[in-house]
């Protein structure tokens, strides 16, 4: 599919006094991409929607025929039990991009410092779809979709060391968000305007203590956040109860806690985090509409509690052969009340995002980073995840009018993952190979011939890239050209995520200007 990407970044930096510096940075992009139809399933389908379908995809020659409107009863389709994205010649998407930062650093004294950061970010993407391409095709002529974002950053905070061994930082962040979605239909019946703002107020501090020359280091911080929702504002007329007076998230307070110890005469470091999490739903999660058919139809769901997570992990990492050799393991364990996720419905009436009531994550991660030479860098990893969803319930319009599912394992999280990458430097030269292999996974697929979902094992990841880069020597020591260049897929191995194709072989080639 035709795609590309302009983008444009710069940055500024300003001494005006000794102990003053301001900087600025700008990223502007500019992109556009065809989009494919959703995968679909095909066959004969399993009784329950819980039961497991080893996935095989249709074969790409059929896949070509489906997508010249060949029907699905007319297909080769072997043992083929989906159908991976396919071809939609007149679906596309525009998006551009702008992010700027302006930091100012002052030093008021040896101890104490201040730091002020603006961030602004905004973000427009505009969807059409036509009336060609297989499956569910817009009536009647061209939709299109837009959705306009912006968030405003302030952060203010202090840097204060009353000791050689202690920094506190303490700060203050505000925050201002909005979301924008226009609908727009041929014949103008399906047009439709949603508009919510929200902006919210931190304030946070942190400790770092260092004790016996910073053997031992201990941190500990909190964090408090205040929302506020602005009525949202929507074309429709007539609305659910439940978009008209939504509440404000509930405040967030978050903790966070560290310890580490470090054995110098066996280069061994101990250490240990406890923290906890809040995850506010974005507006589109709770705000998300369209029309269909001249009816007001809700994505997002108003009433979306905040996700709540805990985490700890606990660790040791080892240096050997005068820290040629580092060696790490680390145990995981996260659990995280109340995740939101999208689960689409034949429930017309009902939303798209609930909340699981339980997920839990947990394993170990061990990793090598070995220097065999000066030039020669090796980094190996493999991790282990148990990661499954617990007692989730969801109320719908229809009945049932409660659904509740079975615990499951997490879905596109394999249960183990494989890292190597190697770097060698050659003078000028910089190669790098990076290899990535993963085991199964589950996913799942919407049916549009039933209108449920089933799950899918997906055959896991087998996935190498290959870059490297030249950097060009020049007569001024500020100036730097730089050529690089990118091979990914190398062994143009054949994956699948959640039932979309993946890219083959592909390489790309650049060069870069630095003053």
């Amino acid at each position: 599919d035709d795609a590309h990407n302009t983008n444009v970044n710069g940055r500024i930096d300003y001494r005006p006094f000794s102990k003053t510096s301001i900087s600025g940075r700008i990223y502007v992009s500019d992109a556009f991409v065809k989009l494919n139809s959703s995968p679909d399933t095909i066959g004969t389908l399993p009784t329950s929607s819980t039961t497991i379908v080893r996935a095989v995809p249709l074969s790409p020659s059929e896949l070509n025929r489906y997508a010249n409107r060949i029907p699905i009863s007319q297909l080769n389709r072997g043992n083929a039990n989906f159908i991976p994205d396919t071809n939609d010649p007149d679906n596309f998407q525009k998006s551009q991009f702008f992010n700027g930062q302006l930091v100012l650093n002052q030093i008021i004294t040896d101890r104490l410092n201040f730091s002020a950061t603006y961030q602004g970010l905004k973000t427009s993407r505009k969807n059409t779809n036509g009336v060609l391409g297989i499956g569910f095709q817009p009536f009647g002529g061209a939709q299109t979709s837009v959705f306009d974002g912006q968030i405003h950053t302030l952060n203010t905070h202090f840097n204060w060391t009353p000791n050689s061994n202690n920094l506190i930082t303490a700060g203050y962040e505000y925050e201002w968000e909005k979301f924008g979605n226009d609908g727009i239909s041929a014949n103008n019946t399906d047009n439709f305007t949603t508009r919510a703002r929200q902006r919210s107020n931190t304030f946070y501090v942190q400790d770092l203590l260092g004790f016996f020359n910073d053997k031992l280091q201990i941190s500990g911080g909190f964090r408090a956040q205040f929302f506020s929702l602005e009525t949202p504002a929507f074309s429709a007329s007539i609305l659910p109860a439940r978009f008209k007076n939504p509440n404000s998230p509930p405040n967030s307070y978050t903790y966070d806690g560290s310890i580490s110890y470090f054995l110098k005469s066996t280069g061994t470091k101990i250490r240990a985090h406890v923290g906890n999490g809040y995850r506010v739903p974005s507006l589109y999660e709770r705000f998300g509409s369209f029309f269909f058919l001249g009816g007001f139809t809700f994505i997002g769901n108003p009433d979306l509690k905040p996700e709540r997570s805990i985490a700890f992990d606990g660790g040791i990492d080892q240096t050997l052969l005068q820290s040629r050799v580092k060696l790490s393991a680390t145990y995981f364990y996260t659990r995280i009340k109340d995740e939101i996720t999208y689960l689409p419905t034949d429930d017309f009436n009902g939303a798209a995002y609930y909340n699981y009531d339980r997920h839990f994550s947990r394993g170990g991660e061990f990793s090598a980073k070995i220097l065999p030479t000066n030039s020669t860098n090796l980094f190996l990893s493999y991790t282990y995840t148990n990661s499954d969803v617990r007692n989730f319930r969801r109320l719908t319009f229809l009945p049932p009018t409660t659904v509740v599912s079975i615990d499951r394992k997490s879905y596109g999280v394999p249960d183990h993952q494989f890292t190597v990458v190697v770097t060698q430097r050659i003078k000028r030269l910089t190669v790098s190979f990076d290899f990535l292999a993963t085991s199964d996974y589950l996913a799942p697929i919407f049916s549009n011939t039933t209108f449920q979902t089933y799950v899918y094992r997906f055959g896991g990841n087998r996935k190498a890239d290959l870059t490297a880069s030249y950097e060009i020597p020049t007569n001024n020591e500020k100036l730097r050209f730089r050529l690089f260049g990118t091979i990914e897929n190398l062994f143009d191995y054949d994956y699948y995520e959640n039932g979309f194709r993946t890219a083959g072989r592909t390489a790309r080639a650049g060069l870069s200007l630095s003053f």
